[in-house]
This record gives structure tokens, sequence and C-alpha cells, in this order.
């Protein structure tokens, strides 16, 4: 199965993922409403929630933006190097979010819910991994943009 074109895989997943950016918008501008509505308290966690929803709406959008390449057939350019290191900064940024949830629940709670804080310590994990990868993955994209370059200065 091919990746680029308009018939392609990657075009598929960012009309998924454009979807779920839509869905996402209206479930964060939702939330604080219905839960003053149900008249639900925000506990301390739901303050950091919050803000790791909108850093999973800015990844999302910076996939859609990544997708846009492969559909162009333009995968390895300087904007996609920039797309992969901003979207690497963003996840770091929600690990560490995850992990003052951590300390917030250990500092605040007198009784913990263990499967909630093992919840938020593999989300800190997960995001530090994210985060990790895409730097990697933003680096490899630099030397394959980096040697394209330079094929097509020899041709």
């Amino acid at each position: 199965m091919k990746m680029e074109g308009n018939t392609g895989i990657g075009n598929i997943l960012k009309k998924f993922l454009q979807i779920c950016f839509c869905l996402g918008i209206v479930v964060v501008i939702i939330i604080p409403f219905a839960l003053q509505q149900l008249g639900l308290n925000i506990k301390i966690s739901a303050i950091i929630a919050y803000p790791n929803g909108i850093i999973l709406l800015i990844i999302m959008h910076n996939f859609i933006k990544l997708f846009d390449s492969i559909k162009n057939n333009n995968p390895f350019c300087e904007e996609n190097i920039q797309i992969l290191k901003w979207t690497s900064i963003v996840s770091l940024v929600g690990a560490i979010l995850w992990l003052i949830d951590i300390l917030l629940k250990f500092l605040i709670d007198s009784k913990l819910d263990v499967v909630f804080v093992l919840t938020l310590v593999f989300l800190f994990i997960l995001f530090i991994g994210v985060s990790i990868a895409l730097y990697i993955l933003s680096e490899l994209f630099k030397k394959a943009t980096e040697y394209k370059k330079e094929n097509e200065l020899t041709i």
C-alpha cells in the first residue's frame, strides 16, 4: 500500500487525525462547562490533565502537517525536521506535567489510588519515550534531508 498521494494511507491517516483533532477541540472546550453543570469539583489532577489535553491537540496538529508533506511526496524537508523537534519538546512538556501530577498526588492526597498513580507513571514514561523517539526521528530526517540535497546536487 502506498503512503503518498490522495489515495495513499498517509491521506487516510491525515483525515482520521483531522477528525480526532476537531473532536478533541470540542472536548477540551466542553469539559469545564460539563464538569460545572454536573456539579463536580475540579481536582488537582484535572487541572494538570487539561493542559495535557491541549498538548495532545498540538501533537495531533503537528502530525497532520507531517502527513501533508507525505501526501505531497516530500517527507525529507527542513519543515518536517522542525515539526518533529517541536513535537518532541511539546511531548517533554507533557511528561513534565504528568510528573508534576504524580508529585502533587503524593503531597496532597492522604489516601492514594494505586491504579491512578500507576496510570500517571505510565503516561509520564510514555510521553518521555515519545519525546525521545521524535527527537531521534528528527535527527534521522535531518540526515536524510542532507543526503537528499547532496544527491540532487550530484545529478
